[in-house]
């Protein structure tokens, strides 16, 4: 092992970078501290050891999960097996695998990462490792110690859309022993002083999410749900109350009154496959490639100017209708002029969250206008998002007076839940649902309707009721900061009064 000294973190980058180039070393490990360079899943294990059972189940779920997402499926076939750790790996699950990345400027980041000194004593630390020798090492250990060979082994794939991993340009170290007690690492210390000015936190952490990170944040969601649950009934049963879970049985809800219609209901033809291909749509798109453009919006005020709304739903709708490939790209819209009531932190990110989610979808260009100009409104109300949901009820009810609460989600309980006008959803009701009720006088209300049935595909117009999802039920999502975001009318299963 030899150890560089740096006087800073930009220092240390530089070093790294002159090895880089003479070839000396190929792949690089920040760390704020020169802590073991040992696999989340060996640090979880040696603290928690019944962890292992857990993270098994967990596995399973997931794996189960992505057989059936036609975009992932791929991912539970043994020869991808890298490639599902490594999706994994970014979302906080524990495994065997070790970041590195090929760029000194990344390791740069992760060794500096921290907005105060780091309260442990010590060095930051940027780990250099040639892979070559390290395999070249591997290469002659015996080829098993107890009946289980130790590997230690460089792995790089590539996850379509997989963003986080691509502008992080990592790789990774798969081992399933302490690796580093027989090969320890050549490392550049130096003192924390700050982060450098690149790469920049957003950089690293894109802000912007592809549609294959938008559908794994769907996955994690109910994820983090099935875990509260467990905490909540180990806490229940710790104190006694065992009785309170062994209780409970949930029937499986029926999707409708069968006693209200003429004869049992299913999907409309709108909601067959066929008619719905559009809408599932899986792009591959390189994070370099399409992350990056700026759409400068400059807004004006005064006694003749259109409505901020109105400017912002024009001037999208211009550039979508001018501007061809526009919407293959994850534009940042920058907004200008606003006035101080407008909070322009919450504008530019539900913008870029609402325009991320719909953009591949098959939304009108009017829908993704509309969609981001209501946001206009909602971040011009001063603490509009509250827990306790009055200010929400009064801002919504300002934008539609008929406003009302539902809740809908998707197969196996990801949900969201937002605000929509009761009589756009209303009309959006689906002629032949209505004529299969027996008597269809007595709905004459969304609440009336939605007693009868609450699967979407089974009474509702999927043009109308797509409609009113871009341009009342995303945004009003996105303004609330739901902790998910449902962007897809096509894979609804359910939707009710919350």
């Amino acid at each position: 092992m030899t150890v560089f000294k740096a006087a800073n973190v930009e220092d240390a980058v530089a070093l790294a970078e002159s090895f880089k180039a003479e070839g000396r070393y190929d792949w690089f490990r920040g760390q704020l501290r020169e802590w073991t360079p040992s696999s989340s899943l060996e640090r979880k294990v040696l603290h928690d050891p019944v962890a292992k059972s857990q993270l098994d189940e967990k596995l399973l779920r997931f794996t189960n999960w992505v057989i059936e997402q036609p975009a992932l499926a791929y991912l539970a076939e043994e020869e991808h097996v890298d490639s599902l750790f490594a999706v994994l790996q970014h979302y906080g699950f524990p495994t065997n695998y070790i970041d590195f990345s090929t760029e000194p400027t990344i390791a740069g980041f992760f060794a500096s990462d921290t907005q105060s000194p780091p309260e442990e004593p010590g060095n930051c630390v940027i780990y250099c490792l040639d892979t070559s020798d390290l395999k070249e090492l591997y290469s002659h250990l015996p080829p098993s110690v107890e009946g289980i060979a130790f590997i230690a082994e460089p792995v790089t794939v590539n996850v379509p859309n997989l963003w986080r991993l691509e502008s992080q340009h990592g790789h990774f170290l798969f081992a399933n022993h302490p690796w580093y007690q027989i090969y320890d690492m050549d490392r550049i210390v130096f003192p924390w002083s700050g982060a450098p000015a690149f790469p920049s936190r957003e950089q690293i952490y894109p802000s912007h999410k592809s549609a294959l990170e938008q559908t794994l944040d769907t996955y994690f969601f109910n994820e983090r749900r099935i875990e509260n649950h467990a905490m909540l009934r180990a806490m229940a049963e710790e104190q006694g109350k065992q009785s309170l879970f062994r209780n409970i049985y949930v029937e499986t809800p029926e999707t409708y009154d069968s006693d209200s219609f003429i004869a049992p209901l299913s999907p409309t033809a709108q909601w067959s496959d066929e008619a719905l291909e559009p809408w599932r749509v899986n792009p591959n798109e390189q994070f370099y490639s399409t992350v990056g453009r700026h759409m400068p919006l400059p807004l004006r005020s005064g006694a003749t100017a259109p409505s901020l709304a109105d400017q912002v739903k024009h001037s999208i709708r211009g550039a979508l209708n001018t501007q061809r490939g526009l919407r293959a790209q994850a534009v940042e819209w920058i907004f200008t002029g606003l006035p101080e009531e407008v909070d322009e932190a919450l504008l530019r990110s539900t913008a870029r969250q609402a325009w991320n989610g719909m953009r591949n979808l098959p939304y009108t260009n009017e829908d993704i206008a509309c969609a981001i100009s209501a946001l206009i409104n909602f971040c011009s109300i001063p603490d509009c998002y509250s827990p306790e949901g009055y200010k929400f009820d009064r801002a919504f009810q300002e934008w539609f007076p008929d406003a009302i609460y539902i809740e809908f989600g998707y197969q196996g309980d990801p949900y969201s839940k937002a605000y929509c006008s009761a009589s756009q959803l209303f009309n959006a009701l689906d002629p032949e649902w209505i004529s299969s009720l027996k008597d269809p006088e007595s709905v004459i209300s969304m609440t009336h309707a939605l007693q009868k049935t609450h699967d979407p595909r089974r009474m509702f117009d999927f043009s109308q009721l797509s409609r009113i999802f871009a341009r009342e039920i995303i945004p009003s999502q996105l303004a609330m900061k739901r902790p998910l975001v449902l962007y897809n009318p096509a894979d609804l299963v359910v939707l009710n009064f919350s």
